[in-house]
């Protein structure tokens, strides 16, 4: 099975939603990568303005490039992920033009976390913070072994990019959801 990289689609979103504030309270904004289950989630509001775009994509791209997605989303997929690979958390989107507050969106913080980065096919620099090594990856490559059962995840040790098989892709391509972009890795 083929494995992708999730991220949002800029080629195609000049008329698509995008959230450049949002006021998260005293909650992190990298709680929701790190793969744990939030038990303390307060309210999380995004703001746009209509006159600088007014699709509502399935994906919405935001300030901290949380996977926002839209309930059409979440029915989509509930049949293919397990329940807890994914918590969805509430969030507020308001257009500050028409002054309309959108709640069927919903943070996904992915649960499944695994260790499948194959560091020897993928390319990468290493490089020392303080007395941490950091492995800045350009090119992903990801290990057949631990990806197999998995459709969507994030890695061990590198909890920002959104991992998706070719399974979760094609539901997202079938289904003309919008927002979505997808970069192919290897998978050894």
């Amino acid at each position: 099975m083929k494995y992708y990289k999730l991220s949002y689609d800029y080629e195609n979103d000049d008329d698509y939603v995008n959230c450049n504030v949002g006021v998260i309270g005293d909650i992190d904004e990298y709680s929701v990568s790190n793969g744990n289950y939030i038990n303390n989630w307060s309210e999380v509001r995004f703001t746009y303005n209509s006159k600088d775009g007014s699709v509502l994509s399935d994906y919405i791209a935001n300030v901290y490039r949380w996977l926002i997605v839209s309930k059409k989303f979440r029915e989509l997929i509930e049949d293919v992920v397990e329940e807890n690979v994914i918590q969805y958390l509430s969030v507020n989107l308001f257009d500050t033009k028409d002054r309309v507050e959108n709640t069927e969106y919903k943070v996904a913080n992915l649960l499944d976390i695994i260790d499948a980065l194959d560091l020897e096919h993928s390319k990468y620099d290493v490089f020392t913070l303080g007395d941490e090594k950091i492995i800045s990856v350009e090119k992903y490559a990801l290990n057949n072994q631990m990806v197999q059962g998995h459709d969507i995840f994030r890695l061990k040790d590198d909890t920002i990019p959104v991992f998706v098989s070719e399974r979760m892709k094609d539901i997202i391509e079938n289904n003309s959801l919008t927002g979505f972009a997808f970069i192919e890795v290897d998978v050894y």
